[in-house]
């Protein structure tokens, strides 16, 4: 069997195809579903279309691909805006069914995703919104999502560090008593493999070198503010970063240093492995039940 998992976030577009037990093919595209939401509270009409382009161009490489099973889920920006369903309604005309997750949901497939052993946090910053959960070989034990991300924060606050540090730390209160002790934090999505990439300084996506790269609080502190002193005209020459997050990475940055610094970690592993995996774990959990 051959499996297509699309996930549909409020930032980026990405494609998982696999056997089920390894990657076979991935693809990203950033499309920024979620732009204009904080303000208005609704999808605007060439966010909707860039994204709703990129999944049928998804689809199409699972047709290519000869997958078995096509699973496309929606994630914050489609569940919280106030014209979510005529964005799902969309791609209906298009023959795409797409499964909205709640918030719940998304930290246990994020979690279920990046898990190794022991017991861990996962931590997965979106575009609007942050899920953070902490569990062990037998499941979640603690699990939130917050309404912040790396477009709202973005929107809000464009690069000001002091507002970004302030409500940052302040929003990070939010996760309230974790009360488990974890062993590492699992860092999942976009904003962390953008900082692993300029740590490495990739000029090309290589898995086998962000998968687990561990990265310090000081490291990522570095190259937050190396991002943010470089000239946005001049930042497409950061190696590892791309062109289309340039604008959002210090923002997200910011955001998981507040987090560190809420749970008293010092470094993170990134994992490329992620919702996408644990999505399909979950869909084949449920046909199987």
């Amino acid at each position: 069997m051959k499996y297509a998992v699309v996930d549909i976030g409020s930032n980026s577009i990405r494609l998982l195809v696999t056997d089920g037990k390894k990657s076979l093919l991935r693809k990203l595209e950033i499309t920024r579903l979620a732009e204009g939401l904080n303000k208005t509270g609704v999808l605007n009409r060439n966010a909707m279309k860039r994204t709703r382009d990129a999944i049928v161009r998804f689809a199409d490489v699972a047709r290519e691909e000869n997958c078995d099973a096509f699973y496309p889920f929606a994630t914050e920006a489609v569940r919280s805006a106030k014209n979510g369903a005529d964005f799902v309604a969309l791609l209906k005309e298009d023959g795409i069914d797409i499964d909205v997750v709640s918030g719940d949901t998304e930290a246990q497939i994020g979690f279920a995703g990046a898990y190794t052993s022991g017991t861990v946090a996962v931590l997965d910053i979106g575009g609007a919104s942050t899920e953070l959960a902490v569990g062990d070989e037998n499941g979640i034990i603690y699990g939130k999502s917050l309404h912040v991300g790396c477009v709202r924060l973005k929107e809000s606050f464009g690069e000001d560090m002091q507002k970004l540090y302030g409500f940052c730390s302040e929003a990070a209160k939010g996760y309230g008593e974790i009360g488990v002790k974890f062993d590492g934090l699992y860092c999942i999505g976009g904003s962390a493999s953008t900082i692993a990439s300029i740590d490495a300084k990739l000029e090309k996506y290589d898995e086998k070198v962000l998968h687990h790269r561990v990265l310090t609080k000081e490291r990522i502190r570095e190259i937050v503010e190396y991002v943010h002193r470089t000239p946005m005209e001049e930042r497409d020459n950061i190696a590892g970063l791309e062109p289309k997050r340039k604008d959002i990475a210090v923002g997200s940055g910011v955001w998981l240093l507040s987090i560190m610094d809420y749970l008293g970690t010092d470094k993170i592993i990134n994992s490329e492995t992620s919702n996408t995996e644990g999505y399909l774990k979950y869909r084949l959990a449920k046909i199987s039940s």
